[in-house]
């Protein structure tokens, strides 16, 4: 899971996302442009959306207003998580309460399902 802030017009950077939030990056786009939150270093199997999600949420609730001060001035946000869909039925479930956080914050919710290829 990713939180992504990118654009920011002629002078957005990522350098300047990090100086209003306060926080640090987990990665930079190449062009410099792109700020990336993730909830982990890499891939992580068999971990709910909703761990993923609350992971970012306790980050980045604390700088709300920050967020939505850089959305305002025109940078985009979004929420990435890429959903692996196994051969058995697999739901990604997200409880009220985490849905009303992710509601107080910018960003659409943008999920990329795969199917897992079997093995050869």
């Amino acid at each position: 899971m990713t939180f992504r802030l990118f654009g920011g017009g002629e002078n957005g950077s990522a350098d300047d996302v990090t100086a209003h939030l306060g926080l640090r990056p987990s990665h930079v786009s190449r062009d410099g442009l792109g700020w990336l939150l993730c909830s982990a270093s890499g891939a992580e199997d068999g971990v709910e959306l909703a761990v993923q999600l609350r992971r970012l949420l306790d980050i980045l609730e604390p700088v709300t207003g920050r967020l939505w001060e850089l959305v305002g001035s025109g940078y985009e946000a979004n929420w990435l998580c890429y959903l692996g869909s196994h051969a058995t039925e697999h739901a990604a479930e997200l409880d009220r309460d985490t849905m009303r956080r992710l509601l107080g914050l910018p960003g659409d919710l943008w999920l990329d399902v795969y199917d897992e290829e079997p093995s050869a």
